[in-house]
C-alpha cells in the first residue's frame, strides 16, 4: 500500500478506523464526517448534505488504495458496478490510469456516459473540469457527432479512451474545426 492515493500523495489520509459506510444502489454512501473530510481532500465523491456519495467505480478505486474501508474488496465493488454498467471494468481502468497520474476524475453524474477530468493540482470547486472522457472498448466506433454536441453543450473538450483487452488505453481528442 505504498502507492499514492488519488494522485494526492497523502499517505496519512488512509482510513484506519472500523466505521463502514453502506452500499445504496449504484453508490457507496459515507456518513462519517472525518472520513468525508479525508475523502474530499483527495477529490473523491460528491457531498450531498451530511453524506458523501461515490459511484461504485470510484469506490472500488479508493478501496484499493486504502482510503475507503467499505468492508468490500476492490474487486467486489467493481463486480457490483459491472452488474449495471457493461463498461465498468474499462471505466475503472481509465479512472485508475488518470488518478494514478495525478488527475482528479469524476464518474459521470446520473446516467452520463462521460467522466469529467480536472487539471492536475486543482481541487474540486477551485476550477471547472476541462475535458470529458467517453470510455469505449478497443475497436468500438464512437458516435462522434452526438458526443461532440454533448461535450459542446457542457463546454468541455471531448476525449475518447479506447481500452484494449490487454488493458492498454489509447486517448484520442476529438474536436470540430471550421474553415470559414
Amino acid at each position: 500500500m505504498g502507492e499514492k492515493g488519488g494522485g494526492a500523495g497523502n499517505r496519512d489520509l488512509r482510513i484506519e478506523d472500523v466505521h463502514m459506510g453502506k452500499l445504496e444502489g449504484e453508490f457507496f454512501i459515507e456518513d462519517d464526517e472525518s472520513k468525508i473530510e479525508r475523502l474530499e481532500l483527495i477529490g473523491a465523491g460528491v457531498r450531498e448534505g451530511e453524506i458523501l456519495k461515490l459511484p461504485l467505480i470510484e469506490a472500488a478505486y479508493f478501496e484499493g488504495k486504502g482510503f475507503l474501508g467499505s468492508g468490500k474488496s476492490e474487486g467486489e465493488l467493481l463486480e457490483l458496478a459491472a452488474s449495471s454498467d457493461s463498461l465498468a471494468t474499462e471505466k475503472f481502468a481509465v479512472l485508475k490510469h488518470l488518478r494514478d497520474k495525478g488527475y482528479i476524475v469524476r464518474d459521470g453524474e446520473g446516467k452520463s456516459d462521460f467522466m469529467r477530468i480536472y487539471r492536475k493540482g486543482i481541487r474540486i470547486g477551485e476550477d471547472r473540469s476541462e475535458s470529458v472522457v467517453k470510455v469505449l472498448r478497443e475497436g468500438e466506433k464512437p458516435e462522434l457527432a452526438p458526443d461532440l454536441e454533448k461535450a459542446g453543450r457542457m463546454r468541455k473538450a471531448l476525449v475518447y479512451a479506447f481500452v484494449g483487452k490487454e488493458g492498454g488505453i489509447l486517448f484520442v481528442k476529438a474536436y470540430r474545426v471550421g474553415f470559414d
